[in-house]
């Protein structure tokens, strides 16, 4: 039975992560998400078999069926991702509420990943939405004020990050959304996890502009890194910790 629910949750997240992809391609221009999906290059409506996920793209050959350009790869891949990160949670978790934290976690923060990453937009209502029935889900689980204690502790830091950076630099040098949407992120880990979180994200934010060689000046999207600090350390984060502890001998 687990063979095939893997498979139907993985079936099930690559549908919600196309969904996702035209939502965070959607809400920043104020466009409808309730409208037909087109190509971005032609314009055309798609046929019910382009915008079946994965399937839709191996169909087309990775071309638009109308104007034959090509689809980016970054659709593929963000839409196999995103099932397989809802099957490793289904697998870590089994059918409970911590599964359905997982579920509304990666989803959040898959949308704003893919926003940031194209227009570099935290789109607000999103992690709002999400952060509701986490909220509710702590109070259930009896453990809803050390999770607003994480939220808190980890809003605050990067505010006072924020501030800091804005005086040293004379510019914003992170980013306002960056800085609420740890106010969501804090309902989901807990603050010794969302400081490594934190961590990891600018590590791989730093070795991403080193190897890229960005412009001087030039501005990274953090939140596709906070997306992976943040899995990293929702699934293993106590695991390493207990490890570094232990590298110290604590």
């Amino acid at each position: 039975m687990i063979i095939t629910y893997s498979i139907l949750i993985f079936i099930f997240g690559t549908l919600l992560t196309s969904f996702f992809h035209v939502v965070a391609l959607r809400l920043p221009n104020k466009e409808s998400i309730s409208g037909r999906s087109y190509c971005p290059s032609c314009h055309h409506q798609l046929r019910w078999v382009d915008i079946i996920p994965v399937l839709g793209f191996i169909i087309n050959k990775g071309k638009c069926h109308f104007c034959k350009l090509p689809i980016p790869l970054s659709h593929l891949i963000t839409e196999i991702l995103g099932g397989l990160l809802y099957v490793f949670a289904f697998l870590s978790l089994g059918f409970n509420l911590e599964f359905i934290v997982a579920i509304i976690m990666i989803s959040v923060l898959m949308i704003e990943s893919i926003s940031d990453g194209i227009y570099m937009i935290v789109i607000d209502r999103i992690w709002m939405i999400g952060i509701l029935p986490i909220i509710v889900i702590r109070i259930i689980q009896g453990n809803s004020l050390s999770y607003a204690l994480s939220a808190i502790i980890m809003f605050s830091m990067l505010y006072l990050f924020a501030w800091l950076g804005q005086k040293l630099y004379q510019k914003e040098a992170l980013g306002g959304g960056d800085v609420k949407l740890y106010l969501f992120i804090g309902f989901c880990l807990t603050y010794q996890q969302g400081i490594l979180s934190l961590f990891l994200a600018s590590l791989f934010g730093l070795i991403y502009g080193i190897t890229i060689k960005r412009k001087a000046n030039s501005e990274i999207a953090l939140v596709p890194f906070i997306f992976v600090g943040v899995i990293i350390a929702y699934f293993f984060g106590d695991l390493i910790i207990d490890w570094y502890l232990n590298l110290l001998g604590a």
